[in-house]
């Protein structure tokens, strides 16, 4: 063999190596629950959308408070806002961000999209919020593209660890578990050029796989645990 032709099959085997290390970190990335290829990098993006169902003004209010990247959360946050406002409270749904007070709600629901676990403005929504939400029944929920794979629903465990942070500042009297959307379009250059691998080998599927039964269904479960404290 010609020392031209070794050389060629050198630099094909670590490309080959390459692409399956890649492959191998993004499926790792599922196992553990990360989620770390979905979400995009830095802060939350402008324009997350408020929204105010029900009630009156005299009423006391419900804060349904998410953190969001690509707006499966925000999408995720706004069903369960409704849910609850059918069932007769007031309800506010806002991005964690611009929310500077929780004094003026009775209840609090905060969701955030997975990226290597909570996003860094949703935990700190909770430590600064964390006196008062302690003294308000207070639930918390996730979404995570990876309960849309195969065998979603095997991940549970693992992606409960992404609460213990939460639960370690403040008990939820529910949690919700929720897979998300993917849509490559909807993320910057860098997420998507990751996300090539895992989604051409059939590891995440690309589509919008919230449940929205499921979740109208935890929302209508909150009701009871959260009027208690109305």
């Amino acid at each position: 063999m010609t020392g031209k032709n070794r050389l060629g099959k050198k630099l094909a085997r670590r490309g080959f190596l390459k692409v399956g290390c890649l492959a191998a970190a993004s499926a790792g990335a599922v196992v553990c629950g990360a989620g770390t290829l979905l979400t995009e990098q830095g802060g939350p993006p402008a324009g997350l959308p408020s929204h105010v169902y029900g009630g009156n003004a005299m009423s006391e209010k419900i804060l349904v408070a998410y953190a969001s990247r690509a707006g499966s959360t925000a999408g995720v946050a706004d069903a369960v806002g409704r849910a609850l406002a059918e069932r007769g409270l007031q309800v506010d749904v806002r991005p964690m961000t611009g929310i500077e007070d929780v004094g003026q709600y009775a209840a609090v629901v905060a969701g955030s999209a997975i990226q290597g676990g909570w996003l860094p403005e949703a935990m700190e929504f909770v430590r600064v919020h964390r006196a008062e939400l302690t003294r308000k029944s207070f639930a918390a929920f996730l979404v995570c593209i990876t309960l849309a794979m195969r065998g979603g629903e095997n991940y549970y465990a693992a992606l409960g660890k992404h609460m213990e942070p939460v639960r370690a500042l403040v008990h939820p009297v529910s949690e919700g578990f929720f897979a998300g959307a993917l849509d490559l379009s909807k993320l910057p250059l860098i997420d998507r050029v990751r996300m090539q691998i895992p989604v051409s080998l059939g590891i995440f599927p690309p589509g919008d796989h919230r449940d929205w039964g499921k979740i109208r269904a935890w929302a209508e479960g909150l009701f009871p645990k959260l009027v208690s404290s109305v």
